[in-house]
Order: structure tokens, then sequence, then C-alpha cells
């Protein structure tokens, strides 16, 4: 009887043991061929760590009978605090800066500082498929169902208008993607260009900043006759509007408007080919030269969108111009929210392509 009793349990445990390594490779499976339970479980980890780590640190802080420092707890300074906010991804909703009422431009100007480029994501905050990544000088928001961001965005100043770098042309995976980036081989014989977000000419004020331009996670599939043609022509006027205005606020990206599936990808990543791309820019209109020697205010501001169909475009891209808010409809995102609200509707909801000629 004992002997039967122990056969048995040794057939349960088996049984046990084998469902559970059914169990794993099904989860392995689904983790390597699905990219949204791929997000999902690795966003789940990290929440997991995150919450262990902050109980960690709440028991340490009751046994030593201490109450966070309040310079400590928020960096010290109101600087301090948005560099911490900026390098974690947290700044405000979705990674962007919050509304500027604190402390607010001189009386009578509109508030325009270097922060003021952060969309607002149609997500609210950090979620598995809206990954806020900060770099130096630019900042993007990775959607792991399309293999590439919805937004790349950063500010240009007119004094950033000089060449201190060559084109590095080191395209890498971003490593700080959690949940991994889209890669060089992804492209490779595609049939499409790794086309930049934010552009590396835009940023050889900086070896370093340049390079950090050609993460992968700033790439997006785009036909060679649109990267090559209309889009980089309007990057390169976008440095000629940072020297007119003296600083811009751009952002730009793919419109991403329709289901995964619904579009042709390319890669073992499967990215997808985004049949529509965006751009829109913000700049000061400063007064005078005094109003311009303090680029955190200006007297009012204008802005502009551009929506292009993924391939070969005719015309000037002043053919392709449109409102923000046009942009805004198409896209989901929030582009320049930190605005005071009266200054952003008036600058979003039309357009004068004079202001830009």
């Amino acid at each position: 009887m004992a002997n039967r009793k122990s056969r048995h349990s040794k057939n349960s445990k088996s049984f046990l043991l084998l469902l559970a390594a059914l169990f794993i490779g099904i989860c392995l499976y689904f983790y390597f061929t699905d990219s949204a339970f791929k997000a999902e479980v690795n966003q789940g980890v990290k929440t997991f760590v995150a919450q262990i780590t902050g109980e960690t640190t709440s028991v340490a802080e009751r046994t030593a009978g201490t109450e966070p420092d309040e310079d400590t707890e928020n960096g010290g300074t109101e600087e301090n605090t948005k560099a911490a906010e900026k390098a974690s991804g947290k700044t405000g909703a979705a990674g962007k800066a919050e509304k500027n009422t604190d402390t607010p431009a001189a009386e009578g100007l509109v508030y325009t500082e270097e922060d003021l480029f952060f969309p607002l994501c149609p997500a609210s905050k950090h979620t598995l498929d809206h990954e806020i990544r900060n770099y130096k000088h630019y900042s993007i928001c990775y959607r792991e169902n399309y293999e590439q961001a919805e937004w790349s965005a950063y500010c240009l100043d007119e004094e950033e208008l000089v060449k201190n770098a060559s084109r590095s042309d080191d395209f890498r995976e971003d490593p700080e993607i959690s949940t991994g980036s889209a890669t060089p081989a992804d492209y490779k014989k595609s049939g499409y260009d790794r086309g930049h977000l934010s552009p590396a000419a835009d940023f050889a004020f900086s070896q370093e900043a340049m390079s950090e331009t050609f993460y992968m996670s700033n790439m997006s599939p785009q036909a060679g006759s649109f990267n090559r043609g209309i889009w980089k022509d309007l990057e390169s006027e976008v440095r000629v509007w940072a020297k007119k205005f003296g600083r811009v606020f751009v952002v730009s990206g793919p419109v991403l408007d329709e289901k995964p599936e619904n579009y042709a990808t390319i890669g073992t990543n499967k990215v997808s080919v985004p049949k529509y791309y965006y751009k829109v820019i913000l700049a000061p209109l400063y007064c005078d030269k005094n109003d311009r020697a303090t680029k955190d205010d200006a007297e009012k501001v204008t802005a502009v969108g551009f929506i292009f169909p993924n391939t070969k475009c005719d015309g000037s891209f002043f053919d392709y111009a449109c409102s923000v808010d046009e942009v805004e409809k198409r896209t989901g995102i929030n582009f320049f929210e930190g605005l005071e609200d009266t200054a952003e509707d008036e600058a979003e909801k039309t357009f004068d392509v004079s202001v830009w000629k």
C-alpha cells in the first residue's frame, strides 16, 4: 500500500512538472512571436521590480525612524527635479512637461522654454505600448506594436547651428527600449530607407548628440524617394527657420492611425510601414532684439503642420502644409500642450504660410 502511494505521488509530480514545462514553453513561444505579449510581460516585470524596490525603501525609512529629506526627495532644486524627471521618462503625463503655471512668462508674453516640445500621447501615462525615451537632446515615444516611435521631438536653437560633428552612420539597436527596438537587420533588403524622425544634421553641434539620432528607435521605414526628397527638403528648411526665428520646436513621426495588422511590415521584428508621416513646428515670434535675447518667452508664437504620403511627393512641402490641429486629429497626439491655452489654440487652429517663407 505504501509503495502504491509512493508511485502515485511520483506520477502526480511528474504530471505537474510536465504541465509546468508545457506552460513555460507556450509562454516562451508567445513571448518571442507576439510583440504585444512580450511588451506586457516586460512591463509587468518592471512594475513588479519597481514595487518591490519601493516597498524595500519604505521599510528601510521606517526602520531608521526618519522621513526622506525634502530637498533630497525633490532633487534639491527645481532644475534638478526637471533633470531627474527627464532622465526617468516621467516628466508629467506620458513624459511631457506639465503646463507651466507656477512660473509663467513675463506679463503679456508667451512661455517658450526648451521643454515645450514634449507632446501629450494618447496614453495619459506610460503604458505597455507607449514608452518614453529621453536622450540628451531629444525624446521619443516608442510604440512596440509598430516597432517604431510615434513621435520624436526636440528644440533647436540658432546657437546650435554649428557643425562640430560628421555624420556617423552608426545605426544600432536601442538598448534602453524595454521590449527591444527594431534592428538594422530589419531594414536590410527591405526596399525602405532607415528614415530619421529627428534628423542627424540638426544635431551636428555635438558628435554625441548626432550619434544618438542613429538609434533604431529613431528610425521609420520610408520610401527612398520620400526620405531623400521632400522629407529631406523640409528637414533642411527647419534649420533655416531656427536661424530665422531663433528657436524652433519640432515633432516628427509616422501617422499610426490604424491597427498594426493593417500595415505591411518589414524584418523579423515586423516593423510597420507607415502610409503617412507628419511634422509639426512651432516658433516664437519675438517683438525685438531684447525679446529675442531671452528665448524662454516671446510676444507670441506661430505653428504649422505637414502631412505627407510615404511615397515620392511632387511640388513644394508647402503644398502639404496644414494646421497643427489637423495633425492632432490624424494622430491623436496633443502637441505643444505646455503652451498657455489661449496661445496654444491660436497657434494650432490656423497657419499662415507667409510667416514661414
